[in-house]
C-alpha cells in the first residue's frame, strides 16, 4: 500500500481553470486628492479548476478522492496552471536542447540571481537562443525537512537567452524573499504549494455517464 506524501500531485483533466497572482492591497488617498496605494501582504496565486464530462470516469474518481484526501484545508498539494506546463518554445519539453557549454537541458537553470526588487531574476545555464515568452512560468523548488517548497513567478515580458545561455526576465509576482539561494530554477512542469479553499470547492452530482463535476478552488501556501 502506497502513503501519501504531502504536498502531493494533483489530476489531470479541466474544462476550464484560473489560475493568476492575487495581490491583497487597499487604497489610501491623500488630502491632496493623490490616491496611493497600500500592500497588505505578498500576492498569492489562487486557482479554481472546473470540471466537465469529458474526462473519463478512472479520472473523475481521481478528482473525488483528490479532495477527500485534502481534508479541507488541513493538507497541501502541488498546484499548476494545466494550460500551461512547458515553455511556449518547448511545448513538449526539452529532448534535444543542449546548454551553452554543454550538457543536456532539462528546463532548470545551472544557477540564478536576482534583482533587489526580486522582479527580474537571470538564469544561467540555458541553450543560447532559448526564448521565453510572456506567461511562461518558472519555478524554484527546495527541500525543507525532507518535504517540497515551491516558489513560482510568470514572465510579463519576453526574453532570448544570449550565446553564453543567460537570460533576464521580469517576473510578476516577485521572487518571495524566503527562496533560499541554493533554490533550483526550473521551467519543467513549474507547480505551487496550495491548499483548497474549502468553502469555494463543491464537487457536483454524479451523472448517468458515472462522472462528477464540481469546483476545485485553492490558494498557495509559502513555506521556507
Amino acid at each position: 500500500m502506497s502513503s501519501l506524501v504531502f504536498p502531493i500531485a494533483m489530476p489531470q483533466g479541466v474544462a476550464s481553470e484560473y489560475f493568476e497572482p492575487e495581490r491583497v492591497d487597499a487604497i489610501s488617498p491623500t488630502t491632496d486628492g493623490a490616491v496611493g496605494g497600500v500592500t497588505l501582504g505578498f500576492p498569492l496565486w489562487r486557482a479554481r479548476w472546473t470540471l466537465g464530462q469529458s474526462i473519463s470516469r478512472a479520472t473523475s474518481e481521481e478528482w473525488r478522492a483528490f479532495v477527500a484526501v485534502l481534508r479541507g484545508q488541513q493538507r497541501t498539494f502541488l498546484g499548476y496552471d494545466q494550460g500551461r506546463r512547458y515553455p511556449l518554445s518547448a511545448p513538449a519539453g526539452f529532448a534535444g536542447l543542449t546548454r551553452a557549454g554543454g550538457g543536456a537541458f532539462d528546463g532548470s537553470a545551472s544557477s540564478w540571481s536576482v534583482n533587489a526588487d526580486r522582479d527580474e531574476p537571470t538564469l544561467n545555464g540555458f541553450p543560447p537562443g532559448f526564448v521565453v515568452s510572456v506567461g511562461d512560468l518558472i519555478m524554484w523548488r527546495w527541500v525543507t525537512g525532507g518535504v517540497q517548497r515551491r516558489a513560482l513567478c510568470r514572465a510579463v515580458r519576453p526574453a532570448i537567452a544570449n550565446g553564453s545561455g543567460v537570460v533576464t526576465v521580469i517576473v510578476e509576482p516577485p521572487l518571495p524573499t524566503l527562496t533560499p539561494g541554493t533554490a533550483v530554477a526550473d521551467m519543467k512542469e513549474p507547480t505551487c504549494v496550495m491548499k483548497q479553499i474549502s468553502e469555494e470547492t463543491k464537487l457536483g452530482e454524479k451523472t448517468r455517464t458515472l462522472r462528477i463535476g464540481g469546483t476545485i478552488a485553492a490558494i498557495q501556501v509559502l513555506l521556507p
